[in-house]
């Protein structure tokens, strides 16, 4: 992943991860600061941001005027770059939207440890956050696709290059300790007929509910949405646009008091309820059955791993099967290539192993999470050590084209956010 996209990813985060802990809109303070285009931006909006921001680096005080209007030309920015994307007609998909709705999950869940957690914190279930969040994430991902369809092609040509190499190569700092590094990674996939179980499961619950079960007193002892099974399955009032696509389709097609046959999500199952129903809402309760890997789903991938590495007796051999077989869709065409990587940017466990590989050693098979949060293990061949030096041109070509390239980018974006600030209508309210 190039840095353009690391920085969409993070700005993506931010907004999801200070949406709710800004000040409810509504409140007496919450005045509008700014407008661009025909969007308002609050003072809620900046004070929300300026939290998360906090929480993160707490020696930043929240009190600068001047950090106050920083974050202020951030927000006015990002609205700017969302405008300009629909006014280029870029589309974002539902798949695409999940996609990254994972991405944040698993972030969370490194960060707070558990689902149980993260619903705590957020104050919802893990599926009403999904369904809350859907905007904000479309509006963040337009925002990463106008920035790669602008920036994401540029390069440097050799004189750009040695330029910059002479000018920056007395700040570069030294390259760290490095393993070239391949990897092969394999995805663990559900068998069908662990989801066909929990299919039948639903069935028989719904069959259960329909022949004068009570749905509440199911959903407190079947649903896998723990938050919202200890109430029954509640869902509340939910607005047409606001959650699960596959569910929408089928709620605001039912009567009141109807029990939906089982429903697939990408969360797995769902029965749902329709308790009531006005001109864009509907009041629902659900049950979920989640469909997640079995035990055996994994160790049928670890064996297979395993049988490649008997199997691998070179380098040459590692890509042939990297090629052949790895789900890892960034490294496969390169023959699971990796690239020269700082020690200290694996995670503990990785490392750990590495480090104790001779050159030209595998490792035994290994955890690996993916973008998505699906559950995968990997093979990681390690070529050669590369032991801390100075950056040159020589030896570190690459890494430095990288950076040479980034200045670039980051030289051009600042000059297309001027040409939009030009372009499109903005005002500060005072």
């Amino acid at each position: 992943m190039n840095k353009i996209k690391c920085i969409v990813i993070i700005c993506f985060l931010f907004s999801l991860q200070s949406l709710y802990s800004q000040p409810k809109k509504g409140d007496a303070l919450d005045k509008i600061v700014a407008v661009v285009g025909d969007e308002a931006i609050t003072d809620s909006d900046v004070k929300g941001r300026i939290s998360f921001l906090v929480q993160q680096d707490p020696k930043t005080n929240p009190n600068d005027p001047k950090f106050y209007n920083q974050v202020l030309q951030t927000i006015i920015d990002e609205k700017l770059i969302i405008i300009k994307a629909k006014e280029d007609s870029i589309e974002v998909s539902d798949d695409e939207i999940e996609e990254r709705w994972q991405l944040f999950l698993q972030q969370s869940l490194a960060q707070l440890g558990s689902e149980q957690r993260i619903e705590q914190v957020y104050g919802m279930s893990i599926p009403r956050m999904r369904n809350e969040f859907r905007e904000e994430i479309r509006n963040r991902l337009l925002s990463s696709k106008i920035i790669e369809k602008e920036f994401g092609q540029l390069t440097v040509s050799n004189s750009e290059l040695k330029t910059f190499f002479e000018q920056y190569k007395d700040s570069l700092p030294e390259v760290p300790v490095s393993a070239s590094l391949y990897r092969i990674v394999r995805n663990v996939e559900s068998l069908n007929k662990n989801k066909e179980d929990v299919f039948r499961l639903a069935l028989r619950v719904r069959d259960s509910i329909i022949t004068g079960g009570n749905f509440e007193d199911f959903a407190k002892r079947y649903s896998d949405d723990k938050q919202t099974g200890a109430e029954g399955g509640d869902l509340g009032w939910i607005a047409k646009g606001k959650f699960l696509p596959e569910l929408e389709k089928y709620a605001f097609t039912m009567l009141p008091g109807e029990i939906s046959l089982p429903i697939e999500t990408p969360l797995g199952y769902h029965i749902i309820k329709l308790r009531d129903k006005r001109k864009d809402e509907v009041l629902l309760n659900h049950i979920l059955f989640k469909i997640g890997q079995s035990d055996d789903d994994k160790q049928r991938v670890k064996n297979f791993l395993d049988s490649l590495r008997l199997q691998i007796k070179s380098l040459d051999d590692f890509k042939k099967f990297a090629q052949k077989f790895s789900d890892d869709n960034d490294t496969r065409g390169f023959g699971g290539y990796i690239g020269n990587v700082p020690l200290d940017q694996l995670p503990d466990l990785v490392k750990e192993v590495i480090e104790k590989l001779q050159d030209g050693q595998i490792s035994e098979v290994l955890p690996y999470s993916t973008s998505s949060n699906k559950t995968a293990y990997q093979l990681i061949y390690k070529e050669k050590m590369i032991p801390a030096h100075k950056a040159s041109l020589e030896t570190d070509r690459d890494l430095i084209e990288q950076q040479a390239i980034q200045y670039k980018r980051m030289q051009e974006y600042s000059k297309w956010i001027a040409k939009l600030r030009q372009e499109i209508y903005w005002e500060i309210i005072n």
